[in-house]
């Protein structure tokens, strides 16, 4: 819960410089980046053949990134067969096929059935485990309770306590909880392990798998207590939303493109045989097929997404970057046999004063005493959640720390973030007719206070431990104490509650429509699941800052972040060959006559004389954050950085000699953006400041968007520029509250 001003890892893509011609290059369909080596008219028009055709304007740089290099191809024969047929079912034709335009709170046996299907349909992003199986947990219940789990692989004696995962496997295939799914092999065997070398097993047990050191936790969880009902429907339609949009942006998933679908595309311009590309044709029919028909899916998701749901591109691709970059962890029925009984406790236990903080310490058989509080304990002792929401109702309120009586007259030392994240929370969700958006404070305040409240605990068990006592309960048999015996890291979330209704079960006319989402409009298709269900993706986006660069000289780049794509897939191949290039026209190392003859380019093309100009706009954004406090483009020569930008150890990216190489270098340079007033103290404002974003460009109004000229006239042509952008967020959150508690 540290507040700091963040340096976050710098969005990187390659600027290569070329003289100012028009051309299709001949190794555009067998290079593994993107290289576009033309006037800007002509790499506009080549761009939109290149992704989901005119219907789209989504450019799938994807489907020409590593993908296809040949040196692959054989390799991803396996993985291609697989992931046509997981594509070609369209399991979100069906989702949102059969979905009712309104909301409804949902049964335990419904959430079940639909988490089940969920994870069928999108086995990539989706994974459904219970503590009984993650921990060895007992069930609450008797016999006659949850007969619905029959229909799980695993039950017995009461209830199960579901956990569902979201995360993208493809990209962090290592990551322990991958390897509670049933597929989990497959991903390992398609890894060979990065950053380590290929005779080292890839399924070694640990806490050093790399999906951890990678991607941010998030916890969500829904009906502590059983017989508030809104949380979890909230948190399931949540997750199919965000899987959904997943799944549609990652298509087509095909690991390269047909080589006669790119020489099509570029006009066979190609200076290779006729005899070579009829055998290459010939080879290639079945994966003609395949993309064709994964480009048709992906249009038609992505027409449903925006017709259906109001989701446009840039929602849709934030979506997907939720996915793709944060690990979700949703225990959507803490309480899971309250639930099932339409009970607030968990058989005559409260679980939120089940937590071992702010209690008395001759109190210790009185805490971790259901399933429930035991289940959430070891999801945080097995994971380090920076953020986390619990759905709660009787009111409608958003409240922070404090809530504990030691603390009733005090603020939390992060005061003012939380007060931020909870008033961005609010707008967000939103009103409707006869409710207004939610009212937000600390809990103390605003709700009232509690002694072994599971909010407080998940905030500060770790840094405040004399409010911290080791239980020891009785029920099932007992706990061992140890597992309240916390380290310094463990227990330092903002985890917030969520009063979502003042009804505990509001009427269906109150939950909204799935018709809008993500747009709040305080109108009546906005209710209590339709504004949590924003609230959560909130959640999900402030857990870490990010940078994205948006366009290169008025080409608009919108495949940042491209699910069930793992760049480090392949061992030896280094960033340079992975990473995104963009070629434009320089004026570096003198100007050309009009058909000077001049070969040098290598593509039996001359060179055009054009008017000189030094200079290529660049512009980015930066999310996951409320004040942008500075922002900067860094850039220099490719070939002065390290070969592998990451730890070779760790993967850390990029790693410390990177870091350190960029700021000591006289050859990288520095740039601010022109489109900032330099009377503010800020320099930007993410969506989620009070403000609203700021500077905004109407190719985005969602973000804001930065822009700066970096000037290319000292390169000759084809060098390659190495850019990064980097940002500084939030520094005002360092500064304490004026009545802090503890002292």
């Amino acid at each position: 819960s540290t507040s700091t001003a963040l340096l976050r890892h710098p969005h990187l893509f390659r600027l290569r410089l070329s003289p100012s011609f028009s051309f299709a290059p001949p190794y555009l369909s067998n290079y593994p980046i993107l290289h576009v080596s033309m006037s800007l008219s002509a790499l506009i028009s080549l761009l939109v053949p290149l992704a989901v055709a005119s219907a789209s304007s989504h450019s799938h740089y994807s489907t020409i990134l590593p993908n296809h290099h040949p040196a692959n191809v054989a390799a991803d024969a396996q993985y291609m067969s697989q992931q046509h047929q997981y594509a070609s079912h369209n399991p979100h034709a069906r989702s949102t096929q059969q979905k009712e335009e309104r909301y409804e709170i949902l049964t335990s046996s419904t959430i079940l059935e639909r988490m089940q299907k969920l994870v069928a349909d999108y086995p990539t992003f989706a994974t459904l485990t219970t503590t009984q199986e993650w921990f060895g947990l007992p069930r609450a219940g008797s016999d006659s309770d949850c007969p619905f789990d029959k229909n799980y692989k695993v039950s017995g004696k009461g209830c199960n306590n579901y956990v569902l995962i979201i995360q993208d496997k493809e990209a962090y295939p290592e990551d322990p909880d991958v390897q509670l799914a049933g597929d989990a092999e497959y991903y390992l065997n398609q890894e060979q392990g990065w950053f380590k070398n290929s005779d080292e097993s890839s399924t070694n047990a640990g806490g050093d798998k790399s999906g951890w050191k990678y991607i941010p936790d998030v916890f969500l969880s829904g009906a502590v207590h059983g017989n508030e009902r809104v949380g979890p429907s909230s948190l399931l339609e949540m997750s199919e939303l965000l899987v959904e949009a997943a799944y549609c942006e990652s298509l087509p998933r095909m690991r390269y493109k047909p080589k006669e679908l790119v020489d099509e595309m570029t006009n066979n311009n190609n200076a290779t045989s006729t005899s070579n590309n009829n055998n290459e044709n010939n080879n290639n029919k079945e994966e003609e097929t395949r993309w064709k028909q994964e480009l048709a899916m992906a249009q038609t998701c992505r027409q449903s997404l925006t017709t259906q749901q109001n989701i446009p591109p840039p929602l849709r691709q934030w979506l997907a970057r939720l996915v793709s970059t944060r690990r979700s962890i949703i225990i959507p029925t803490a309480n899971a046999l309250g639930y099932s009984r339409d009970e607030r406790e968990e058989d005559g236990i409260d679980p939120n004063r089940d937590f071992p903080f702010d209690i008395p310490s001759n109190d210790a058989q009185k805490c971790m005493q259901t399933t429930a509080g035991r289940s959430i304990n070891e999801l945080f002792r097995s994971h380090l959640f920076p953020i986390g929401l619990t759905f709660h109702g009787g009111m409608e309120v958003i409240g922070y720390e404090w809530g504990a009586p030691t603390y009733l007259k005090k603020d939390a030392p992060d005061e003012r973030a939380q007060h931020a994240i909870a008033g961005a929370y609010s707008r967000y969700a939103g009103g409707f007719p006869g409710h207004v958006p939610y009212d937000f404070g600390t809990m103390n305040d605003k709700v009232y206070y509690v002694r072994g409240g599971m909010e407080d605990w998940a905030f500060a068990g770790s840094w405040d431990p004399e409010r911290v006592v080791e239980c020891t309960p009785k029920t099932f048999g007992g706990y061992p104490p140890e597992k309240t015996r916390y380290n310094n890291s463990t227990l330092r979330a903002f985890n917030m509650l969520i009063e979502t209704s003042s009804p505990k079960a509001p009427p269906r006319k109150d939950l909204g429509k799935r018709t809008s989402p993500l747009v709040s409009s305080n109108g009546e298709e906005n209710g209590h699941i339709a504004r949590n269900i924003r609230l959560a993706l909130l959640a999900m986006d402030v857990v870490e800052p990010y940078v994205a660069i948006r366009g290169v000289a008025g080409l608009k780049l919108e495949d940042d972040v491209v699910p069930a794509v793992n760049l480090r897939r392949y061992n030896g191949v280094s960033y340079f060959e992975n990473s995104m290039i963009v070629w434009v026209p320089g004026s570096g190392g003198g100007d050309y006559d009009e058909e000077d003859g001049d070969d040098s380019d290598g593509g039996g093309n001359v060179r055009r004389k054009t008017k000189n100009s030094s200079g290529t706009k660049i512009t980015w954004t930066v999310g996951g954050a409320f004040n942008i406090d500075t922002t900067e483009l860094i850039f220099g020569p490719w070939d002065t950085l390290p070969l592998n930008l990451a730890d070779v150890n760790d993967g850390t990216y990029p790693s410390t000699e990177t870091m350190e190489l960029i700021k000591s270098s006289n050859e990288f340079i520095t740039v601010k953006p022109s489109n900032i007033d330099d009377s503010t103290t800020t320099e930007g404002r993410s969506r989620w400041h009070a403000d609203g974003p700021h500077p905004t460009s109407p190719d985005d109004t969602f973000n804001p968007t930065f822009e700066a000229e970096i000037d290319t006239s000292n390169y000759p042509p084809g060098t390659t520029l190495a850019i990064f952008a980097k940002a500084k967020v939030d520094k005002d959150w360092l500064e304490p509250a004026a009545n802090v508690g503890p002292s």
